[in-house]
């Protein structure tokens, strides 16, 4: 489920009764906040999934994304471009590109819940390069592959090995 802040300020019930039966919940870091009445985003994710999501992804615009479920906290970050033409639906791309990893995947492993993670911050910068869905139109497979590839050498590092944590 996705939802917005006209749901938390105008029909909070409805709302958290829909929360008892979700399994995975899309918000953005406001949002997070405003529902669970908390100014800190890990203690506003915690009361989140005690209103019934298992999982929980928190977007944070230029900043990722967060995904929080029963054992585990995973940061994404967005993916860094020079130049953002428009921002306008890249949290709707983010979650599109989510959800379409784990349909693709076929299950809800905690490995294929980080990978949609990617999947969706590189759907989402995608999106901010041009007005509207344009850019969405013009993509194709080998440059989500090549971004992806970009993202991975982006976030890789080695183990620092007991030498380095010593010191």
């Amino acid at each position: 489920a996705d939802t917005m802040n006209f749901w938390i300020e105008r029909e909070p019930s409805a709302l958290r009764k829909t929360l008892e039966r979700v399994n995975l919940l899309f918000v953005n870091d406001g949002e997070a906040r405003q529902l669970a009445g908390e100014h800190n985003i890990v203690k506003a994710a915690r009361a989140i999934r005690a209103m019934g999501p298992r999982r929980l992804v928190i977007k944070r615009g230029e900043y990722g994304a967060l995904l929080f479920d029963e054992e585990h906290v995973f940061s994404c970050p967005a993916f860094p471009l020079q130049d953002v033409f428009d921002p306008t639906g890249a949290g709707d791309a983010f979650a599109g590109g989510f959800l379409g990893y784990l349909a693709h995947a076929a299950q809800l492993e905690h490995a294929s819940l980080r990978q949609a993670m990617v999947v969706g911050s590189v759907m989402a910068s995608f999106t901010v390069e041009q007005f509207s869905v344009e850019r969405l139109r013009a993509l194709t497979h080998r440059e989500i592959n090549e971004r992806a590839a970009s993202f991975k050498r982006l976030t890789h590092f080695e183990d620092l090995g007991e030498a380095a944590l010593a010191r």
